[in-house]
C-alpha cells in the first residue's frame, strides 16, 4: 500500500462516517487526525498545538487542504499534495474562511470518537512507518544512555535525547530523566539541574509522522548492584505478560488483569496503583489508557507502550501487533538485553547499559 492508496482506504472509510451521521463533509482540524488521514503529513508548527497550521475538509468525492498563504508553498512542494489526489483551498491568514456546507461535521463529539477508533488500526503502510521510527527512536534513545557521563545534568542527558530524536527526523514530545535518588521517587521525573552520579533512567515519547513511539532505557556507571538487577528481573517479567497478553480478540481489561497478576506474583501486589500501565498507542503517546475492566478491543495493527514499575526501575517499549504474535518496534539489538518468560514465551527485554 503506498501513500495514495492509504488515503483512498482513508477516505473509503470518512465516507461512510458521512452516511452514518447524515453529513455532507467532515471538517479534519486536530493535527493528530489530519496527519493520519494525508498519511503522515504533518501539520504541526507549535509543538503543543492540538490544531495544525492546515485543515481538511472530505466530501463523499473530494478532499481539499485548506490553508493559508504561509503554508501552501511548502505543502506543494514538498507534501506532494496534489499526487495525493487533494486539491488546495487557500485563504488570507488574516481572515481565514471556514467551509461551507450545509452538514458539516467536525472531528469532535461521536464523529472524533469514530475517527479515532479507525486511526487506532494501522494500514500495511503506517506499519511499516512505525517500524521505521521505532527502531530509530530507540536508537536515539540509546545514544543518548551511551553519552550520559558522571556529572551531567539531567537537563543535558534530556538535550541529548531530544537532539538524537530530530537528527533523525523525529520530535520528543516527551523526555523523562531521573539520576540516582530521583529513580526511587519520581516515576514521571522532568528532568532538572540535578547531577547524574551513577544511575539514571531515559524516558522518551517520540514522533514522527504523526506517530508516537515510547521507549525506556536505564544506563549505571560500573557493575550493576543486584538490587538493581532484582528489580529490572520484576519489571521486565511484568512487562513480558502485557506483551504476550496483548492479543487480537482480547480486551485491554484483559490485559490489565494479567499486569495486576504479574505484579502480585512479583511480590509488588499494590505497584501498579502508583502509575499507570500504558495501553494503546499510535498518533498519541496513548490513544487509551488502560485501566481495570477496560472493553477496548485489540486487534492486529495496532501499537502498544506498557510501562510497567516499581520504585527504581522501569520496563518499556513500543510493539506492534501481528497476526499471532508481536513485534518490538523499539528493540535495536545494539542495547544489552535480557530474556524473561511469559505464559511460556520467551521475551527479551532491554537490561541495564553499564559504562
Amino acid at each position: 500500500m503506498d501513500r495514495l492508496q492509504e488515503v483512498e482506504h482513508k477516505h473509503a472509510q470518512l465516507r461512510a462516517l458521512m452516511e452514518q451521521h447524515g453529513a455532507d463533509a467532515i471538517w479534519l482540524r486536530r493535527a493528530r487526525n489530519v496527519v493520519w488521514f494525508t498519511a503522515g503529513a504533518d501539520p504541526v508548527i507549535a509543538a503543543d498545538g492540538e490544531n495544525g497550521a492546515y485543515s481538511v475538509l472530505v466530501t463523499p468525492n473530494a478532499r481539499s487542504i485548506i490553508t493559508d498563504p504561509i503554508e501552501a508553498p511548502r505543502i506543494q512542494t514538498e507534501e506532494q499534495i496534489e499526487d495525493l489526489g487533494f486539491t488546495l483551498t487557500i485563504s488570507p491568514w488574516y481572515q481565514p474562511v471556514p467551509p461551507h456546507t450545509p452538514h458539516l461535521a467536525t472531528d469532535d463529539g461521536a464523529v472524533g470518537e469514530a475517527i479515532a477508533a479507525l486511526r487506532r488500526t494501522l494500514t500495511p503502510s503506517e506499519q511499516g512507518r512505525a517500524r521505521q521510527i521505532g527502531r530509530e527512536t530507540g536508537e536515539a534513545v540509546e545514544e543518548a544512555a551511551r553519552a550520559a557521563r558522571p556529572g551531567d545534568t539531567e537537563y543535558q542527558i534530556a538535550a541529548r535525547i531530544s537532539a538524537a530524536c530530530r537528527a533523525r527526523g523525529g520530535l520528543a514530545i516527551v523526555t523523562l530523566v531521573a539520576a540516582d535518588a530521583r529513580t526511587l521517587h519520581y516515576r514521571h521525573a522532568y528532568a532538572t539541574a540535578h547531577v547524574f552520579e551513577k544511575y539514571a533512567m531515559l524516558v522518551v515519547c517520540n514522533r514522527r509522522c504523526g506517530l508516537v513511539i515510547s521507549a525506556t532505557r536505564f544506563v549505571h556507571v560500573g557493575e550493576v548492584p543486584s538490587e538493581i538487577m532484582e528489580k529490572l528481573h520484576k519489571v521486565a517479567a511484568i512487562d513480558a505478560a502485557a506483551i504476550v497478553g496483548t492479543r487480537p480478540g482480547r480486551t485491554l481489561g484483559d490485559v490489565f488483569a494479567d499486569i495486576q497478576a504479574a505484579y502480585a506474583a512479583q511480590g509488588e501486589a499494590d505497584q501498579w496503583q502508583y502509575h499507570h500501565q500504558g495501553g494503546l498507542a499510535g498518533y498519541a503517546a496513548r490513544e487509551v489508557v488502560a485501566t481495570p475492566g477496560d472493553p477496548t478491543m485489540i486487534s492486529d495493527g495496532q501499537l502498544f507502550a506498557w510501562n510497567p514499575s516499581i520504585p527504581g526501575c522501569k520496563s518499556e517499549d513500543t510493539i506492534l501487533t501481528l497476526e499471532g504474535g508481536f513485534e518490538i518496534v523499539t528493540q535495536t539489538d545494539s542495547y544489552p538485553l535480557i530474556e524473561v518468560t511469559a505464559a511460556g514465551q520467551a521475551v527479551k527485554r532491554p537490561a541495564i547499559l553499564a559504562i
